[in-house]
Formats: C-alpha cells, structure tokens, sequence
C-alpha cells in the first residue's frame, strides 16, 4: 500500500509499518475465517503468539463460532469489508454504506464485543476520500510492509518454503505481515497456512523478534 502517498499524511489513522527500535513484527490473516482458521488458532495458541485477523462479513456469518473462538483467545479483530469487493469504482459514501459499515454489523453480530476500529481494504485498494469517510468512523487504515503473495498457487510444488523463505528475506523490525487464512475464490481451504506458521514462528523468535498484534503498533506511536 506504499503508492498511496495519502495515507502517510494521517499517522494515527494509517499503519503501515510499526516503530523500528525494537525487533516485533505483526501476523496478520486476512478473509476469514475459513476451513483453515481453527487449526491455525489450535497453533498460535501452541506457539503462545497472538494475531491480527482482518475478516470480511460475509466470513463471520457463515462461522460466527470462530470469531467468538478469535477474540476469546486474545486476538485482535479488524474490519476487511462485507464482500471483499474491490473498493475502487464506488463512491466513498456508497462503499462505506455497502460494504464497510455492514461488515462491522455482520462482526457485531457474530459476537465481537464492539465494533472494530481497525480496517483493511480489499487488495489494498483505497482512494483519499474513502480513506477520509473510514477515519470520519473512526477507524484506523491498516497495511502491510511484507507481503509474501501467500494466496498465489497455493497447490504448487514448494509453496510452503517458497511463502517462508520470502517472508524471512523481507522481514525487519515493525514489520506487519500479510497472510491469509480465508477460503480461496473456489472455497477452498488455505491449509497450507497453518504450516507456513508452525516454520515461522521459530525461526522469526530465533532472529530474536517478539509478535504483538498491529493495533499494538498503532497505540506505541
């Protein structure tokens, strides 16, 4: 999301990156939850790691369990839009009535405890009146400084170390890392997800970093 040069101008309504004076990074999950969430909850619980998770409306009421399952165990919640449809060509007044405020009903209503101040675009995709009418809702715009193009062929040859080894030649201190755990365009399971995390997190805590959620990047600023 660094082409948006707009977004820099407004500090405390757009995260692209944490403070780099100490060696923490942010997981973030994006589309879900889908089929592959509950193993993947099953092991950041395990690896003792907490979580952002950018989920879209349409995800939550179909498996509201597991966004109750997601803030029970202590991760955060953001707001991905009702559809994951692709912001531009609406008016912001429009794209914030079809698809933004809904999906944080739809999060209400699968029990989140209040409505998120988070939010991400779909594909990253915003304009500056649309980013203005989100922080007129007082949420804050969150991006990402790695971003391993985990959702691209996920069934081929090597894609697990290929997804690990980009995140490890890219990651630095404040980092916010993009990954998916939604069901792909086919409905299909992201399970390779949950071993792009069981590698890692190890060798992220071996390089010495710590994982905090974004919203904790946006609050040390």
């Amino acid at each position: 999301m660094d082409w948006h040069r707009f977004l820099h101008t407004a500090p405390q309504a757009y995260l692209g990156r944490g403070a780099t004076d100490r060696r923490a990074l942010a997981l973030t999950f994006d589309d879900g939850p889908g089929q592959a969430t509950p193993a993947l909850l099953d092991l950041l619980c395990e690896l003792e790691v907490t979580a952002s998770f950018f989920c879209t409306g349409q995800a939550a009421r179909a498996h509201p369990e597991l966004i109750a399952r997601i803030q029970r165990e202590g991760h955060e919640i953001g707001n991905h839009s009702l559809t994951h449809a692709d912001a531009r060509g609406f008016a912001a007044q429009d794209w914030l009535a079809r698809e933004v405020l809904p999906a944080a009903v739809a999060l209400r209503e699968a029990g989140l405890a209040r409505s998120p101040e988070l939010f991400r675009p779909a594909y990253g995709e915003i304009d500056e009146a649309q980013f203005q009418a989100l922080a007129g809702e007082g949420y804050a715009v969150v991006g990402w400084s790695v971003d391993p193009r985990d959702w691209l062929e996920p069934q081929a040859p090597g894609y697990v170390s290929c997804v690990v080894e980009s995140v490890l030649a890219r990651i630095h201190p404040g980092a916010i890392v993009l990954l998916h755990d939604g069901d792909d365009e086919q409905g299909r399971a992201r399970d390779g997800i949950v071993e792009i995390v069981r590698r890692l997190v190890p060798a992220l805590r071996g390089q010495g970093y710590e994982f905090v959620t974004a919203g904790r990047f946006l609050r040390a600023d």
